[in-house]
């Protein structure tokens, strides 16, 4: 039977940790776009360590949840549930942040980044010249929008991964007295 008060108290814990998922993936993804920028390659690092740190971040925070929360006890449905929603608000902040970016604040070293490790990656492999060049001009002529989006659906991806192999690790069963 569904509870609408434990998908509500879910979903709230959700929100709150979402946000902190999202404050973590906004760091990573500002420091990725400043590491392009001349002198600033350390921050790739950063920018790494952020990302691979998603994981811990939401186990940590399912763990909180479960323990503070829910007296140490969390089923793995329920578990999958956080971490979906967990995830979805930290894309759907990341997405906004990313698109806001892309929209007003990129002054084109990300985009010369992009095209230059493409073109070089494409020569690799000996595509010919006019492929290339349709592939660069597409490319080039992404929006913001769809950047955004084309991050958005890796976030997506990465939420269907992670979710059931941390719900599964962090779900806990009642003790019995």
């Amino acid at each position: 039977m569904i509870d609408v008060v434990k998908i509500t108290q879910t979903k709230a814990f959700a929100r709150q940790d979402g946000a902190i998922l999202g404050a973590v993936w906004i760091a990573s993804f500002a420091s990725t776009m400043w590491s392009v920028t001349p002198g600033y390659a350390l921050l790739s690092l950063l920018a790494n360590i952020l990302a691979i740190s998603t994981p811990f971040v939401v186990a940590k925070r399912l763990k909180a949840f479960r323990d503070n929360a829910l007296d140490g006890s969390i089923s793995f449905r329920r578990g999958l549930f956080y971490c979906a929603q967990t995830f979805f608000n930290a894309t759907l902040l990341l997405t906004i942040v990313q698109f806001l970016w892309f929209k007003f604040l990129d002054t084109g070293v990300f985009m010369s980044y992009i095209i230059d490790n493409y073109t070089l990656m494409l020569k690799t492999y000996n595509f010919p010249a006019n492929e290339i060049k349709t592939l660069i001009e597409a490319i080039s002529m992404m929006k913001p929008i769809s950047w955004a989006a084309a991050f958005m659906i890796t976030d997506i991806f990465v939420a269907i991964i992670l979710s059931p192999a941390i719900a599964a690790f962090m779900s806990r069963k009642q003790k019995k007295e």
